[in-house]
């Protein structure tokens, strides 16, 4: 049956129109339920619920609390995988100067912090934001230079359905510190036959 590969989920969504019970069975992909809910939040100018700026809030600060254990699972496996166990991770939350929300994860390593960029500066550590800007209906997630996308996270079935958008995030940050320093900032990179991949 078409439109049935792994990774869809079946969902109900609403469809308007007359002759119909306003429920609809859909095969969708895994995170549609976060831009339906983001959606959602949108139109009625709500957080997951919450209306007023405190309220929205304490619901980002439980979604940064339910997000840490997935973020941290794949920042360890990247610390192994690429930097030989040789990285930091550090957390930290708060407020920016205009009154909006964030937490920020880091993965720093020996190489990386004694590297110099390519065009001047430092190479940045590995970093996932998620971030809640004074005005902003909603939350999201991102790196230092990947995207931004919904963080619409209420639960820990919410949090680990985040996985493959955070994998994506660290990949992309990872990349980037190659860029910016050059391959030889990953130390997994030494003693690496010269034609392992590119």
């Amino acid at each position: 049956m078409p439109g049935t590969g792994a990774g869809l989920r079946r969902l109900r969504l609403p469809r308007r129109g007359p002759g119909n019970d306003g429920c609809v069975a859909q095969d969708l992909p895994p995170r549609a339920a976060d831009i339906f809910r983001h959606l959602s939040d949108l139109r009625s100018g709500t957080y997951e619920g919450a209306r007023q700026w405190p309220e929205g809030v304490r619901v980002f600060r439980r979604a940064v609390s339910l997000l840490d254990p997935v973020v941290r699972r794949i920042l360890e496996q990247t610390n192994a995988a690429f930097l030989r166990g040789g990285g930091t991770i550090h957390h930290v939350t708060g407020e920016d100067r205009d009154g909006g929300a964030y937490a920020h994860w880091e993965l720093s390593w020996p190489e990386q912090r004694r590297a110099s960029a390519r065009h001047g500066g430092r190479v940045e550590p590995v970093q996932v934001i998620a971030v809640f800007g004074r005005g902003n209906t909603h939350p999201h997630l991102r790196g230092a230079v990947a995207g931004m996308w919904p963080c619409q996270v209420a639960d820990e079935q919410d949090a680990e359905r985040q996985e493959p958008i955070l994998r994506a995030i660290v990949e992309c940050e990872l990349h980037q510190r190659i860029f910016q320093g050059t391959w030889r900032v990953l130390p997994a990179s030494a003693g690496q036959d010269a034609d392992a991949g590119s």
